[in-house]
């Protein structure tokens, strides 16, 4: 099995070719030095992945003969929407990686009263290396779809839109001393899940309200108080666990 994944646009599928962009081209020949007669695996971000074998088109261009082709079963079955406060643009970027790698199905970062970014210009300005970066740790962690990354929402509008679009929202408190994730997570086999995890400052306590009376349930990731990043990571993570998304056997 190749060690070198791609994912490509599902329109440059050709019949039993596969096509490579320029940038794509570029990366498999002059950075991995592959050749021609080299095998990789190329997805459609439709959850089927190729195993295809290098070759050289009549104009020069590097193309890809399909040998075989797999269905991708690695996504967890539920779909897990990670609220995060905006931040620095280097947190975003660990928040996305390892995020993805973790299972996340949708990022959607929010802008509160403590969040350290307060408008959406460092996100319309890293757009395109997010996206790339969550194309790549999809790539790497053998992800069959990547993840979603929507547009920076107020707090309120990100609180709406989890209610809506979520069967079961919940949210990391430092100061929830009463429920842990097990218990809040317990008999509950959501199909999509909302999970909000504050900025490094916390929730503002009218936030705090307001998701009360949304009907957001808390828990407490334990005594000690983590960083935001870290606990944008743990908590996912955390909540895949607890719905058996972890093992290998379902």
């Amino acid at each position: 099995m190749t060690n070198h994944r791609f994912f490509i646009p599902l329109k440059i599928f050709i019949n039993d070719q596969v096509v490579f962009p320029k940038d794509l081209q570029t990366q498999i020949s002059r950075v991995l030095r592959l050749k021609a007669g080299d095998e990789v695996e190329v997805l459609d971000n439709q959850g089927k992945a190729f195993l295809v074998k290098l070759a050289v088109g009549p104009d020069q261009t590097l193309i890809g003969e399909i040998l075989s082709s797999r269905s991708v079963d690695t996504e967890p079955l539920v779909r897990l929407t990670l609220y995060f406060g905006l931040t620095q643009r280097e947190k975003v970027e660990w928040i996305l990686q390892k995020g993805t790698e973790v299972g996340v199905s949708v990022f959607q970062p929010y802008i509160s009263h403590r969040t350290l970014a307060q408008g959406t210009g460092n996100a319309e300005k890293h757009g395109v290396r997010w996206q790339a970066i969550l194309r790549e740790a999809s790539e790497q962690s053998g992800r069959g779809h990547i993840p979603e990354l929507f547009p920076v929402l107020k707090f309120k509008d990100a609180l709406k839109a989890s209610v809506a679009s979520c069967e079961f929202v919940t949210a990391a408190w430092e100061d929830e001393i009463v429920q842990d994730l097990k218990a809040v997570l317990a008999g509950r086999r959501p199909a999509s899940i909302g999970l909000f995890c504050g900025p490094e400052g916390g929730f503002d306590p009218a936030e705090i309200d307001l998701m009360r009376t949304a009907g957001i349930q808390f828990f407490s990731l334990g005594k000690r108080i983590l960083r935001m990043e870290t606990a944008a990571i743990l908590a996912p993570a955390l909540v895949l666990f607890e719905l058996g998304e972890m093992s290998v056997l379902k």
